[in-house]
């Protein structure tokens, strides 16, 4: 029998709960400019954006941690990351982005939401790419152990231009 999934604002609990079990890639990501892997701080600086932080917990055990942070005016970075059990809760987190987030950004007159990606990071470039998002470049040398991303980008020129029936559009 399936559980059903349950999306809430997070808190400084659920971030860290799933930061503690956190998939290696993921781990990875978060931990770019971080040299002490610390959960508990990774948690507490999520925390203060509480109000864009998002949880998908199936049963009592919180999954995945999705955020979108304004680091600008009209400008936001978005991310997720997660516990091994991704795949039971990937269907449910994209259909929450494209009928929660999209329009919450939207409506917070984002005009860029960006993404970076370790670029062995695989599942996640395949998400962001089926979420509409495009690959724009290669970052190298990035963090303390000089890693190459990708970055993704979501831009409201182009999804105003682009007519597409097959990617979601982030301003619809």
């Amino acid at each position: 029998m399936r559980s059903s999934i349950e999306f809430r604002s997070a808190g400084y609990a659920d971030i860290v709960e799933v930061a503690r079990n956190m998939r290696p890639s993921d781990k990875r990501e978060l931990y770019a400019y971080d040299p002490t892997e610390n959960p508990e701080k990774l948690a507490r600086n999520l925390a203060a954006h509480e109000r864009y932080h998002w949880v998908a917990s199936s049963g009592w055990r919180p999954i995945v941690i999705l955020s979108a942070i304004e680091t600008a005016p009209t400008l936001w970075q978005v991310g997720m990351f997660a516990t091994e059990e991704w795949p039971r809760v990937s269907l449910g987190c994209t259909l929450f982005f494209r009928h929660e987030i999209y329009p919450m950004l939207e409506k917070a007159g984002c005009n860029r939401a960006e993404c970076r990606s370790y670029i062995h990071h695989a599942t996640a470039h395949k998400w962001l790419e089926v979420l509409g998002a495009e690959r724009e470049c290669v970052l190298n040398d990035v963090g303390i152990h000089r890693d190459t991303y990708i970055q993704y980008a979501w831009t409201r020129t182009a999804f105003e231009t682009k007519k597409t029936i097959d990617k979601m559009s982030l301003f619809c």
